[in-house]
C-alpha cells in the first residue's frame, strides 16, 4: 500500500512580510477517530515553528489552506486546492481492510483477479469488518 501523504500550504502577510509556510503532511498518521478530521492548521503550524498561542498563529488560521500534490488514496480527494477529508478517510479505510483481507484471502485460495469478481471481494471485505467488529 502507498503512503498517503499531502502537500499544505497557507498564504498570508504578517507585520508587511510575506508567509508562506507548506508542508508534507502524512495523512496516515492523522488517521485517528473515525469523523474526526484533523487540525490542518495545526499540523502546518507545527512543522513550521508557528506558535498556537501567538498573533501571528491568528492571522494564519485567518486565512484558508491549499491543498496539493497528494499521493495514494489522498489524490483522489484533492483538487483545485482544495481537500475532501471525510471521503478520503472512507476510501483509506476501506484500502486498507481490503489490503489485510486480501492478503488472508490469498493465503487460502491463491492470487486472483479481484476487481473482476466485485462480489467475491464485497464478501470478503464484509467478513473481514464483521471478524473486526466489537459485537462479533
Amino acid at each position: 500500500m502507498s503512503r498517503n501523504t499531502i502537500r499544505i500550504r497557507a498564504s498570508f502577510s504578517f507585520k508587511g512580510e510575506a508567509c508562506e509556510p507548506e508542508a508534507r503532511i502524512d495523512l496516515d498518521a492523522c488517521l485517528g477517530e473515525p469523523g474526526v478530521a484533523p487540525d490542518f492548521y495545526r499540523r502546518l503550524a507545527r512543522a513550521a515553528g508557528i506558535d498556537p498561542g501567538s498573533y501571528l498563529y491568528e492571522v494564519f488560521e485567518s486565512h484558508p489552506l491549499s491543498f496539493s500534490d497528494a499521493t495514494g488514496v489522498a489524490a483522489r480527494h484533492c483538487g483545485d486546492g482544495d481537500f475532501d477529508w471525510r471521503r478520503f478517510e472512507q476510501d483509506a479505510r476501506d484500502a486498507r481492510d481490503w489490503h489485510v483481507a486480501r492478503r488472508v484471502a490469498e493465503s487460502v485460495i491463491g492470487a486472483r483477479d479481484w476487481e473482476a469478481d466485485a462480489t467475491l471481494k464485497a464478501a470478503l471485505l464484509a467478513v473481514f469488518r464483521a471478524g473486526k467488529s466489537p459485537a462479533a
